[in-house]
């Protein structure tokens, strides 16, 4: 340690004119300190007496150590030994749980994360020491901050050298009473749009924030009760914000509407005494959501959790701000929500500012473009209320459910995702003023149709014939059947000497199709088939198909994070046996190859599979996010289509499947002629659709099957790909067809088509 007498030891590694002035100046703050001595402090802690003419018994250097060791422990957040290092005054002056609040609040105002400290100098003055040091905060929310000049005082007591510790030791401005404030700035959240500019979600809302002063109430708890009512709030909760704040701070409480305000103005004024003045209440912009419009894909913003305290304090968020909970107000918080500024102050009991010790500038947030379109979205949720209604007693009493994917075909562009039913994002905000609007939260969470869950992500269902993509792919790219090879098609399939513990297999269409190849077997939807096919891929190599499927996107995640997603399932020996204990049978890849049994997809994948077979085999992660960007600046952030992999398959093969897919709609005899056979001209040529339905048996007896159409649009020069499931309802060609061919009569602008007039009676067996 370098005492203040060594001059030259000192100045090593530094300018000497520098050195010079700053010995100069602590050599008067030394002066006056040790002056001050046996005095009373500013806050009232009596100081030790030193006594006149003290006599020496321990060292400067004795000094220099307690007051390093005790700055440690301050780096190593170690209280405890910070607490018995200082005086026996102190101590009587500050209890152990009184010392060791006033660093942890230092420590959470701050979101301190580290600090570095430098002894700079050190003076003795009979027994007492004056240690000079330099405090380095390392702030997450402020960066590094640097307090130079800071003064320790040891004094000599029967313990060794003690700090005489006392408020002034956090910083110098609070000796006199003051106190760590954390004064914020929350800037305007960032818009969210749709591709084309079209708001989606604005922060043009109005709330009125309510400030209290508790001194000022003419009785606290009858407040508490009052604005728990006015805010929908637990009063334990608002107890807990009282608790932090003395009496005669001015603190938030709480956000409420300019409606709510105007009706509870009264009560507030007499009950919590607000109102008279003109900090009391302070007018910001709040989150509007546009009705229903995506809310599965926008998320919404509500309180911060219990759970989430900690993270979102220490990033430097008050505890009663609103943070986007799912969806891309979730994913994005950081772009949405900006910077949030504000200056940590010492400041009176009247709230004068004695010191700002750190501050950093609010910055607004970026407004997100999604890649969704506003009037495609809004069309295919009214395309979907508008069947629902239609269908009646057929199959919408028993369908819980539904959802649909738009995706641009050659970059994996969501243009549109509808999940069934949907909700409204405002409920969860506090400041939207929706009344009873927890019972509301509590009726979604526990509503048994789960509108809260994203069927087109998070939904895992049976894909039925739809998998049959994939089976054929894989039949035809390993070499194991060749498109020209066929199967007679009697309605029945005998396998019983393949190995089938069900010997005999019935197709959909009981009197059969007659002799198909590859093509027909799909445009046909043919089970036998698939079934003949199955057996020699199991010969081949049990795995194979589920190679394929993953290969294809199917049973693994598509790559993008911005929207939950469940992985889904392509069964395997290994959950075979976890569920049935025992090993891959010949049974369960003739359940795969139609996909039945245990496998699983998302809406999401089946449309992101479809979109690579449409163009030659690019499997393209989707994409929410179109841009990011200020109002009146350049974007700080352009998507690019991003490729998640490349099918490994050959091109003939992908243009088989491609053909026999646009054959379902043209065929005569295609699963979804029928629904196609009325097709309008479109600017004098025709749309034509390629797809594919898909019926998904679900294992419980009287449970409808779950209807699946898939298709890409145009033919010859494909731009969407689709995915359609509608939950417990019929045949994918009778429930799901028709409203993939809206979702295309809506994208190209076309006249709608009627729904099929049979909704209204019942479900025919009709095709797949």
């Amino acid at each position: 340690m370098i005492a203040a007498r060594s001059i030259p030891q000192l100045a090593q590694g530094r300018m000497q004119k520098q050195h010079i002035v700053r010995m100069l100046w602590i050599g008067i703050v030394a002066a006056l300190l040790l002056a001050a001595c046996g005095g009373r402090s500013a806050s009232g802690t009596q100081l030790e007496q030193n006594g006149p003419n003290p006599s020496p018994q321990l060292t400067l250097e004795e000094a220099d150590q307690v007051a390093q060791t005790f700055l440690s422990a301050w780096q190593a957040a170690d209280y405890g030994a910070m607490y018995s290092l200082i005086t026996p005054n102190s101590r009587d002056a500050f209890g152990p749980e009184a010392f060791t609040a006033q660093y942890e609040n230092l420590r959470t105002l701050f979101t301190l994360q580290s600090l570095d400290t430098q002894i700079v100098s050190s003076l003795r003055e009979g027994t007492t020491a004056a240690i000079l040091y330099d405090v380095t905060f390392h702030s997450e929310r402020f960066g590094a901050v640097m307090d130079s000049g800071r003064l320790l005082r040891l004094i000599e007591t029967p313990e060794g050298w003690r700090v005489a510790w006392s408020l002034g030791d956090i910083f110098a401005a609070m000796q006199g009473g003051g106190r760590l404030e954390l004064r914020q700035v929350l800037p305007g959240r960032g818009n969210i749009y749709d591709r084309n500019g079209n708001v989606l979600v604005d922060q043009n809302g109005r709330a009125i924030t309510i400030f209290a002063v508790k001194r000022d109430m003419p009785d606290v708890a009858q407040c508490i009760t009052a604005l728990a009512r006015i805010l929908d709030r637990e009063e334990v909760d608002l107890q807990e914000v009282f608790d932090r704040y003395a009496p005669e701070i001015r603190f938030r409480v709480g956000e409420i509407t300019p409606e709510k305000y105007q009706a509870e103005e009264q009560t507030l004024r007499q009950v919590c005494d607000v109102g008279d003045d003109p900090g009391d209440t302070q007018t910001r912009p709040t989150r509007r959501y546009f009705g229903t419009l995506a809310p599965h894909v926008v998320g919404y913003v509500g309180p911060i959790r219990p759970d989430q305290m900690e993270e979102y304090t220490r990033r430097g968020y008050p505890p009663d701000a609103l943070i986007g909970q799912e969806g891309i107000e979730r994913s994005y918080e950081t772009v949405l929500a900006g910077t949030i500024g504000g200056q940590l102050v010492v400041a009176s009991a009247g709230g004068e500012i004695l010191r700002v010790v750190a501050e950093i500038a609010a910055e607004p947030g970026q407004s997100v473009y999604l890649t969704i379109d506003r009037d495609l979205q809004q069309a295919l949720q009214e395309a979907i209320v508008d069947a629902y209604r239609y269908a009646g007693p057929t199959w919408a009493i028993t369908s819980p459910g539904a959802a649909a994917v738009v995706l641009d075909v050659d970059t994996g562009e969501v243009l549109a995702m509808v999940s069934y039913p949907w909700f409204d994002p405002s409920v969860f905000n506090p400041d939207s003023g929706i009344e009873n609007r927890d019972e509301q939260v509590t009726a979604l969470e526990n509503n048994p149709r789960t509108p809260l869950l994203n069927r087109a992500t998070q939904g895992a269902f049976a894909s039925g014939s739809v998998f049959k993509i994939v089976t054929l792919t894989a039949g035809l790219d390993s070499g194991v059947y060749t498109p020209g090879a066929g199967v007679t098609c009697s309605g029945i399939w005998y396998g019983g000497q393949y190995g089938d513990w069900l010997n005999a297999r019935t197709d959909w269409l009981r009197t059969g199709h007659g002799w198909v190849d590859a093509r027909r077997a799909l445009t046909y939807s043919c089970n036998p088939y698939f079934w003949q096919l199955g057996v020699a891929l199991h010969n081949e190599d049990p795995t194979l198909l589920e190679r394929y499927a993953h290969e294809m996107g199917l049973g693994v995640p598509t790559g993008q994070t911005d929207i939950p997603e469940a992985a889904g399932q392509i069964p395997n020996d290994a959950l075979v046996f976890r569920l049935n204990g025992r090993g891959w049978q010949m049974a369960d890849t003739l359940n795969l190859v139609i996909g039945q049994g245990e496998t699983l997809n998302t809406p999401l994948q089946i449309a992101r599979m479809v979109a690579a077979v449409a163009n030659g085999g690019t499997l393209y992660t989707p994409q929410f996010v179109h841009k990011i960007q200020l109002i009146s600046e350049e974007p700080s952030y352009i998507a690019a289509p991003e490729i998640g992999s490349q099918l490994d398959v050959d091109p003939a093969v992908l243009a088989l499947v491609r053909n026999a897919m646009c054959d379902v709609t043209l065929d005569p005899n295609g699963t979804a002629r029928y629904i196609f056979e009325s097709w309008y001209d479109f600017q004098g040529e025709q749309v034509i659709v390629c797809g594919k339905t898909g019926t998904a048996q679900i294992g419980s007896t009287g449970i409808k099957p779950q209807a699946w159409f898939t298709a890409f649009a145009p033919q010859d020069d494909p731009e969407i790909a689709i995915a359609v499931i509608v939950e417990n309802s019929c045949e994918g060609s009778e429930v799901a067809a028709p409203l993939a061919r809206r979702i295309v009569e809506d994208y190209y602008g076309m006249p709608h088509s009627d729904w099929p007039s049979f909704w209204q009676s019942a479900c025919f067996d009709l095709g797949e």
